[in-house]
Order: C-alpha cells, then structure tokens, then sequence
C-alpha cells in the first residue's frame, strides 16, 4: 500500500466502528500501537512484512465513569466549504 491508500485503511476503520455502536459496542483507534510495531508483532506473530496502522480497543462503556475530554477546536477553525 502506498500514501493514497491510507485513506482508504482509516475509512475502513471508521466504517468497523460505525457498525460496533450498531451492535451495541464502544471502540478507540490507538495509533500510539504504531510504536510498539515490532513487540506487537512478535506476540501476535504477524509477519515483518506486515504494517500495523493502529489497534483499536473494543467493548463495552463503563457508565458513571467522567470521560476525559480534550478542548476541541471550532469547525470554522479547521474546515473549509468550497463552492457553499
């Protein structure tokens, strides 16, 4: 896979955790994973020809537990509408 087709991984991934929340499932992409690819590598026994992308941790929400939320930025501040 090259640059262009990174896209088309996250849209995946995006569309497996659509289908989760159907199934009544909570998930969160780890990108962090990434630098730990050779250690998850060797206990999943993936090839080294393999990328890893990102892990995704799936289950269930713990209710009653505060969520740690991070400031968001505006929608105006980090998309444009062309032709709108």
């Amino acid at each position: 896979m090259g640059p262009g087709q990174w896209g088309d991984a996250g849209m995946y991934l995006q569309t497996v955790m659509l289908l989760l929340r159907v199934e009544g499932l909570h998930s969160c992409p780890q990108v962090m994973w990434t630098m730990y690819r050779k250690t998850v590598s060797r206990i999943v026994g993936a090839d080294d020809r393999l990328a890893l992308f990102c892990g995704v941790s799936v289950g269930f929400e713990k209710e009653g537990v505060p969520r740690l939320r991070t400031e968001r930025a505006e929608m105006t501040e980090t998309v444009s509408f062309i032709g709108a």
